[in-house]
């Protein structure tokens, strides 16, 4: 099921040309997204794809989305203003019926969140191995311990005879 069918970025511009959305993705192709199954945005470093994906957070009011600061920048928030002038269709569920709103927990991740969660992963893997073998050698150190008093025991009751 795809929820979100198309996307169209606002074609509104601004004289100042450094305000933060606007005209940073003036003529950039394409200006509509067609979402599909599986749609990859692509694209150099810089070349707007975060932007982009952000903007769609931002007009959906996902969870995670990205916030302009206006005290930074003005009174106005430019980044809001821009994305409440994009335009967006929902899809369909498979019987063909109209998809009326997007599913409320939905939410904007990025990629760095998803390495930092897989790196928590890893460390915690790391840790948990960590602890196992602490607490493996652990059980070593006191079986051996026990061994070394039992055959202190023995020694000790081999003496007296």
């Amino acid at each position: 099921m795809i929820y979100l069918k198309t996307f169209k970025l606002s074609n509104s511009k601004i004289r100042n040309n450094n305000i933060y959305p606007f005209n940073i993705l003036k003529n950039k192709e394409p200006d509509i997204f067609v979402f599909d199954n599986i749609t990859v945005l692509y694209g150099n470093n810089g070349s707007g794809k975060s932007t982009i994906l952000n903007i769609i957070a931002n007009k959906l009011n996902l969870k995670g989305k990205e916030k302009d600061n206006p005290e930074v920048i003005g009174k106005l928030n430019y980044f809001e203003e821009f994305a409440s002038k994009c335009e967006y269709q929902l899809g369909e569920f498979e019987n063909g019926k109209k998809i009326a709103r997007i599913p409320e927990n939905s939410r904007y991740i990025k990629s760095e969140e998803i390495l930092y969660e897989i790196r928590k992963i890893e460390q915690e893997n790391v840790l948990k191995e960590g602890y196992v073998a602490n607490l493996v050698r652990s059980c070593m150190e006191v079986e051996q311990a026990k061994q070394s008093v039992s055959t202190e025991k023995r020694t000790s009751s081999i003496r007296k005879i």
